[in-house]
């Protein structure tokens, strides 16, 4: 009985032993908050990334991109999909051309499936959190706004006093073109956004020019 209580004992002290080894391994693999988009990035390319064609992988990469440099400017731990998500398609506008929305949409569910399961496993002294997923209905409805956003937006530029026209109902009866059997229609979207390629993201990087090149190649069947 004594050896049996003394072999008790010393399993116990192992296992503490283990145990805060454990909670300092944790420790020592914390990651600076200033590294949270790159070590993002490359959980991305690792997970989803290198089962993508190119074209794809590279939109998805910068939409992610700009994703997190909104999300990173949130005043707490709390990221909110819908806010960061609003924010960041208000921020391409046009400079995206109406292929990489197409592209987004196909790999909404699987992005936003990432964020919400790599977002908080992200080892931060303080970790982070996902809040506000967004349903199939309100990706669609926002995505559509957007859109119809841009086509004004192309078509009256920078003409302050003409966008300051425009009305809540000429954007919803715009947006509700936009879609068919509850689905956005990309024949219908670029008929309405095409006329404007040209407002596409300025750049001379190549990598860059040869992305947006293979986009403004896709047609509407490309998403069917």
């Amino acid at each position: 009985m004594v050896k049996q209580g003394h072999y008790a004992k010393s399993s116990r002290r192992q296992r503490v032993k283990r145990l805060r080894q454990h909670h300092q391994a944790q420790a020592d693999h914390v990651i600076d908050p200033k590294t949270v988009t790159t070590f993002l990035l490359v959980r991305y390319q690792l997970t989803q990334g290198k089962q993508q064609r190119p074209v794809v992988r590279k939109t998805m990469q910068h939409f992610l991109t700009q994703w997190l440099a909104v999300a990173t400017t949130q005043v707490d731990n709390r990221w909110a999909l819908m806010t960061v998500t609003q924010q960041t398609l208000q921020q391409f506008n046009l400079q995206l051309p109406w292929q990489g929305y197409a592209i987004i949409d196909q790999n909404w569910d699987e992005f936003q499936h990432f964020l919400v399961k790599e977002v908080p496993a992200v080892p931060l002294q303080s970790r982070l959190q996902v809040t506000n997923q967004i349903t199939a209905s309100r990706w669609r409805e926002r995505l559509s706004q957007q859109l119809a956003v841009n086509s004004l937006l192309g078509l009256f530029g920078q003409n302050q006093q003409q966008l300051a026209q425009i009305t809540t109902a000429q954007v919803a009866d715009l947006q509700a073109s936009l879609v068919t059997a509850q689905k956005i229609d990309w024949g219908k979207v670029a008929q309405l956004l095409t006329p404007f390629a040209d407002k596409a993201l300025a750049t001379t990087d190549a990598a860059a020019t040869t992305w947006l090149t293979q986009l403004t190649k896709m047609v509407p069947t490309d998403f069917d």
